[in-house]
């Protein structure tokens, strides 16, 4: 049973309050741990890996080995900031060219990562 099915017991449980402000204490710091947790494990690891992967597209450049989230492997030709887009040759041929959106660019690979 997770937590969450388990509130409804506990305070089902609980005595019965005598009014005032006292009843509403104990929702009030559940209230507040639930909002807690949400920003510690779900938030902020969140915007910090957006924020990498926006320094990751702001600082793709001709030559850099990429991975598309359609699963291509290629070689940066060209940027086009106004457009949105990037050609990338995906062989050895420099004619086999195919443009993507930017947020296509999944991974930029490192030198040492096999293609």
């Amino acid at each position: 049973m997770s937590t969450l099915e388990t509130i409804p017991f506990l305070i089902a449980q609980a005595p019965p309050a005598e009014g005032g402000l006292k009843s509403l204490l104990p929702m009030a710091i559940m209230v507040g741990l639930v909002v807690v947790y949400y920003f510690l494990i779900v938030g902020l690891p969140q915007k910090r890996l957006e924020r990498e992967r926006r320094n990751m597209l702001t600082s793709l450049k001709k030559n850099d080995k990429v991975l598309t989230s359609g699963g291509i492997y290629g070689t940066v030709v060209s940027v086009d900031e106004k457009q949105d887009r990037v050609t990338v040759r995906i062989c050895d041929d420099p004619a086999v060219r195919v443009q993507f959106n930017v947020r296509s660019v999944a991974r930029v690979l490192r030198d040492d990562e096999p293609a």
